[in-house]
């Protein structure tokens, strides 16, 4: 069964200065310097929420964004622990935006990435986790789903945690909104 999750009833990752929750959706402003990439997950300081620890789920989510900076990004996270976790999402570059996957599992990274060009204004993302495996996802029309990645996340039936983020890495702001929050048992 599928459950519409209302933003609101989110907890706090880190709070922006500027953000409104309205009618079942979360538009914020990002602000200059706010990135996802360190190691640590502790230390990032992007803004977003995250859902309470579950062990089977699929999390799917709506982004509308019109990113200003090299360095804007907005998407999906998934936290093991405080050294294990992954992002996914959508990165601006200079010329086009990337549609980007980042691993950081105990001090270790990797990332994967393909152009999707840059008049691309949303998009849809999904995380599928069961028994320690993630599925990210991605579609244009939020019906018909392409895989992302695939990857073993965490043993067994460990719970893990599922967010949204968005962040602006320059000197750059932007807003984002995110609606449609799903929430579906595995």
């Amino acid at each position: 069964m599928i459950q519409q999750i209302d933003p609101s009833t989110l907890h706090w990752l880190r709070q922006p200065s500027m953000y409104m929750f309205d009618h079942g959706k979360l538009v914020l402003e990002t602000e200059p310097y706010t990135s996802f990439h360190s190691l640590s997950f502790d230390s990032t300081n992007a803004f977003g929420m995250l859902l309470d620890p579950m062990t089977s789920f699929c999390f799917t989510v709506r982004m509308d964004y019109l990113f200003r900076g090299s360095e804007d990004e907005c998407g999906l996270l998934l936290k093991r622990n405080n050294t294990t976790w992954a992002k996914s999402g959508v990165e601006c570059r200079a010329d086009a935006l990337d549609l980007a996957c980042t691993v950081y599992s105990d001090g270790y990274g990797d990332r994967s990435c393909r152009e999707i060009g840059s008049g691309i204004r949303w998009m849809y993302l999904r995380v599928l986790y069961w028994s320690g495996n993630a599925r990210f996802q991605y579609s244009f029309s939020g019906t018909k789903y392409s895989d992302m990645r695939w990857l073993r996340f965490a043993p067994g039936e460990e719970p893990v945690i599922a967010g949204i983020y968005a962040c602006s890495g320059g000197d750059s702001y932007f807003d984002c909104t995110f609606s449609e929050l799903q929430l579906r048992e595995l």
